[in-house]
C-alpha cells in the first residue's frame, strides 16, 4: 500500500465540517484537476464507513473515453498496480466492454466512459473527526489547509453564503425535452410491442431535458441542489471542464471484505405536506402490484448478476420492496447480498453487474440494445456510476440518477430522467413519474439566481 501522511482535526458541527470541507475544496481548483466530493447526509447505512469524503488532485489518472472489449482487464490492471485509493465513474456505456455492443447516439455532454484518479489529498468526515491523508509531495500543505479549515469553521454561517448565477431568463434555468409527451407516448407503445413479443419483460426507458447554451458554476449549484435533496448518495465530481451534480438516493454495489452488496430501488412516490394524505398515499403504494412486480423483476436481474461471482449458495434477498423516505419522494428499495467467490477481486464483481439492474432490463443485453435504438441519445455518466476503491479492495458506487451533468466548455446542461416499463405499465404514469423524478432538480435550477447556504 501506498504510504501517506495521516492528519486529524476534531470538530463538533459536523454539517459546519463539511462545508468548510467543500470551501476548500473549491479553493483548490485547478484547471483540469479532478475533484470528488461524497456526502451521505447522515444516511442510516448499515453499510456506510464514512459521513462524507474527498479527493482532490490527481497522482496518477486512467481514463478511456470510448470503452471496447477488454476494457474491464485494462482497468484492473492499472488498479492493482495503484495499490492505493482510487476515485472516479463508471460511465454507462461501459455496456460496450464485454458484450459486443456499440453505442452511436450523440452525446453533447462528453463525459468519458471511464475516469479515476489517486488523488494527491484525500479527506474523510467521521462522526466527530476529520482524516486527512497527504501523499507526501502535498503533506507540507496540511498545516495551511488545517487552517484554512478553521477559519472556515469559525466564520458566522451566513459568511458562507454562496449567490448561484446563470446567463439566463428572470425565472431561472429552464430546460427543454429532447421529445415532446406525445412523441415519449409513441416511444412508450413501441416498446411494449417487444414486451408483448417476449424480446423482454421490463426495460428502463430514459429521456433527457437540457439547455444547449447555459453558463452556471457547477460547484456553487451543486451546493444548493445538496441542500435541497439531502439525498444519501451525493456526489459533486469534477474533472475540469466535466461536472456532475449528483443527487442520487440509490447504491450500485459496494464490497466490503468478502461480502457484495446491492440496493436497486423501484417504486417511486411523492411526498405529501398534509400527513394523512402522505400516509395514505403510501399505503397504497406498498401494497400495489404494479411498483412490487418491477422491484422484483430487478430483484431477479440483481440476483442473477450476483450470481456469476458469487460464492456458492450465497446470494441472498435482505430485504425485498422495503420503504425508505427522503427529502421529496418515497422509494422502495431491495437490499441483496452475496459472498464474492475465491480467486475474485472488486473489478470482477463490478463488470458481472454492470450497468446496474434497476437502470437496466431484462433480460440486459436485449433491454441495452432496445434502449440504444428508442433512446436515441447516449446516457453518459448517467446510469452510469460515481464512487470509490480502497487500497484493501472494498469499493461503494452509486446510481447517477437525479443528476445534472454539464460541459463548461460547450455550456451544455442536461438532465436525464427513466423509468420502468412492464406489460402493464401507462405510458402517462411513467412520464409523469418521470417528471417527479426531475422535480427537485428543476426547481433548484428555477431558483438559480437565488442566493443560499
Amino acid at each position: 500500500m501506498v504510504q501517506r501522511d495521516r492528519f486529524t482535526l476534531e470538530f463538533q458541527d459536523q454539517d459546519a465540517l463539511k462545508r468548510a470541507l467543500y470551501q476548500l475544496g473549491s479553493s483548490q481548483r485547478r484547471d483540469g484537476a479532478p475533484w470528488l466530493f461524497l456526502d451521505s447526509h447522515q444516511h442510516e447505512d448499515p453499510f456506510g464507513v464514512f459521513e462524507a469524503l474527498m479527493g482532490l488532485g490527481a497522482a496518477a489518472t486512467f481514463s478511456i473515453n470510448h470503452c471496447a472489449d477488454g476494457d474491464w482487464e485494462q482497468l484492473k490492471s492499472w488498479y492493482s498496480a495503484q495499490n492505493d485509493w482510487c476515485l472516479g465513474h463508471l460511465g454507462y456505456d461501459l455496456k460496450n466492454a464485454d458484450e459486443g455492443l456499440t453505442s452511436m447516439n450523440p452525446d453533447e455532454v462528453e463525459f468519458p466512459d471511464l475516469h479515476f484518479f489517486v488523488p494527491e489529498k484525500l479527506f474523510i468526515v467521521k462522526k466527530k473527526h476529520l482524516e486527512a491523508f497527504y501523499l507526501p509531495t502535498r503533506a507540507h500543505e496540511w498545516t495551511q489547509d488545517a487552517a484554512q479549515l478553521n477559519e472556515y469553521l469559525a466564520a458566522p454561517e451566513s459568511s458562507t453564503l454562496i449567490e448561484t448565477r446563470c446567463e439566463d431568463s428572470e425565472q431561472g434555468i429552464v430546460l427543454e425535452g429532447r421529445w415532446t409527451q406525445e412523441v415519449y407516448a409513441q416511444k412508450f407503445a413501441e416498446i411494449q410491442k417487444h414486451i408483448q413479443l417476449g424480446d423482454i419483460y421490463e426495460t428502463n426507458f430514459c429521456q433527457e431535458f437540457f439547455h444547449p447554451n447555459v453558463s452556471v458554476d457547477p460547484a456553487k449549484l451543486f451546493q444548493r441542489l445538496s441542500q435541497f435533496s439531502k439525498a444519501p448518495f451525493s456526489a459533486f465530481y469534477s474533472l475540469g471542464t466535466h461536472s456532475a451534480l449528483c443527487a442520487s438516493p440509490e447504491r450500485y454495489l459496494t464490497k466490503r471484505g468478502r461480502q457484495l452488496i446491492s440496493q436497486p430501488i423501484k417504486g417511486t412516490l411523492k411526498r405529501h405536506q398534509d400527513l394523512d394524505v402522505d400516509q395514505k398515499a403510501l399505503a397504497e403504494f406498498i401494497e400495489d402490484p404494479k411498483e412490487r412486480r418491477e422491484n422484483i423483476m430487478i430483484t431477479d436481474l440483481v440476483r442473477n448478476d450476483l450470481s456469476k461471482v458469487a460464492a456458492r449458495n450465497s446470494v441472498q434477498v435482505k430485504t425485498l420492496c422495503k420503504l425508505e423516505s427522503y427529502q421529496h419522494v418515497h422509494q422502495m428499495v431491495t437490499t441483496v447480498m452475496a459472498e464474492l467467490k475465491d480467486g475474485l477481486g472488486p473489478i470482477d464483481a463490478l463488470s458481472a453487474t454492470f450497468p446496474m439492474g434497476s437502470m437496466t432490463g431484462v433480460p440486459k443485453v436485449r433491454a441495452l440494445q432496445l434502449m440504444e435504438h428508442f433512446e436515441g441519445h447516449k446516457r453518459g455518466l448517467y446510469s452510469g456510476a460515481i464512487g470509490y476503491l480502497t487500497p484493501e479492495g472494498d469499493f461503494d458506487f452509486n446510481v447517477v440518477i437525479r443528476s445534472l451533468l454539464y460541459n463548461s466548455s460547450t455550456r451544455y446542461l442536461s438532465l436525464s430522467v427513466g423509468g420502468a416499463i412492464t406489460s402493464s405499465a401507462n405510458a402517462k404514469d411513467e412520464y409523469r413519474e418521470c417528471l417527479l423524478k426531475a422535480e427537485a432538480l428543476r426547481q433548484v435550477l428555477a431558483k438559480s439566481k437565488t442566493t443560499l447556504a
